[in-house]
């Protein structure tokens, strides 16, 4: 038995309000200290000790008065949800005591479930478990998705890739992704921060900074692409990609991973006040694509996509720098760290310490 003890010191992250517009740590997000007594856990639960969590940008979507349709939604009062990983300290029949276990669970030292969206926590040789809170977790298999599986063709050498959101962890996955095909890769990212990293880490073709306040991201834009854009991996939405529509080349390829614009305003749970593109009527002239994916319907490329991230994560050709918050009481400010634009790479709260 791991249990030694049947009372457990906790704390849980729980919405106290729902969003007006942008996630508000003090306001939106409460942190509940509170025993959780296994007595009153069903014998069909598992407990899990959760070592870390990923802050994901899909979490803000579930966070509105009205429930995400791919995501779902969360309650007043209810826990928080995050990606992580941890120790299962009391079983059920799915998952036994000791195992290392992956997925969905609540933003809490310790996490209470039936074991939905879990899976055994694979350990591999040389790697950190952090790296399945993104290279190899659902940040890696999104770009791979959103590149090589969702759209028409795949990058070709000699194109021109924009990236959007590229300092983040799908993004400069993606990035990466798009060098490695031979392409000519352009970044779009905020701050001069962000924007070295691009150039000097990545070692990206270009870069353009949305909070540049001397050039628009269309006078970028032109600077960076001057040939125009063959194929645009999309994170942000918004006046991002109308400006990348009216660029795009013959046959071009538009994939549509995300719209963080829309996420911290609540507009993506309000489809009435989604920004959407103006320029759509380019896709027509230009006998360009637009292909969206939610990478839940692509499991079946899964473990491709696994197979092709181990071998370049071994190789060093794709890297994902983490940006690590320590302890549980981070949770809510590092939400609001993700749309501030604060770190490159993946964003990760280490709650038991054990991420160096």
């Amino acid at each position: 038995m791991l249990l030694s003890k049947t009372v457990l010191p906790n704390k849980t992250w729980t919405l106290r309000s729902f969003p007006e517009k942008q996630f508000c740590a003090t306001e939106n997000a409460e942190l509940l200290e509170e025993d959780l007594d296994l007595k009153n856990v069903d014998d069909d639960k598992i407990i899990v000790e959760v070592h870390a969590v990923s802050i994901d940008a899909f979490i803000r979507t579930m966070l509105d008065s009205n429930a995400n349709p791919a995501h779902g939604g969360v309650g007043l009062n209810c826990p928080i949800p995050a990606l992580g990983y941890g120790k299962v300290i009391r079983g059920n029949d799915k998952f036994k005591e000791g195992a290392m276990v992956t997925g969905l669970m609540q933003a809490a030292k310790y996490s209470v479930s039936g074991g939905e969206g879990m899976q055994k926590l694979v350990s591999l040789p040389r790697a950190p478990s952090s790296v399945f809170l993104h290279q190899m977790g659902i940040s890696g298999i999104a770009a791979y998705i959103g590149m090589f599986v969702s759209p028409r063709k795949y990058p070709r050498k000699g194109e021109t890739v924009v990236i959007s959101a590229a300092a983040g962890a799908v993004g400069c996955i993606a990035a990466q992704m798009a060098k490695l095909c031979g392409a000519r890769v352009v970044g779009i990212a905020g701050g001069e921060k962000k924007k070295e990293f691009l150039l000097k880490e990545l070692k990206l073709d270009g870069a353009v900074d949305y909070k540049s306040t001397t050039k628009t991201v269309a006078e970028q834009l032109d600077e960076q692409c001057p040939d125009g854009i063959d194929f645009f991996f999309d994170n942000v939405g918004g006046s991002t990609l109308d400006c990348v529509l009216q660029r795009i080349n013959l046959h071009a390829r538009i994939s549509i991973c995300g719209a963080i614009s829309q996420y911290d305003s609540g507009k993506i749970n309000n489809k009435q006040s989604i920004v959407g593109p103006a320029h759509y009527i380019k896709v027509a002239e230009t006998s360009s694509t637009i292909s969206g994916f939610n990478m839940m319907h692509y499991q079946s490329h899964f473990l491709k996509a696994i197979g092709y991230l181990s071998w370049h994560y071994y190789r060093g050709n794709i890297v994902c720098p983490e940006h690590v918050e320590k302890g549980i009481n981070s949770f809510a400010k590092s939400l609001e760290m993700l749309f501030a634009g604060g770190h490159c790479g993946r964003l990760i709260v280490d709650i038991s310490g054990d991420i160096e």
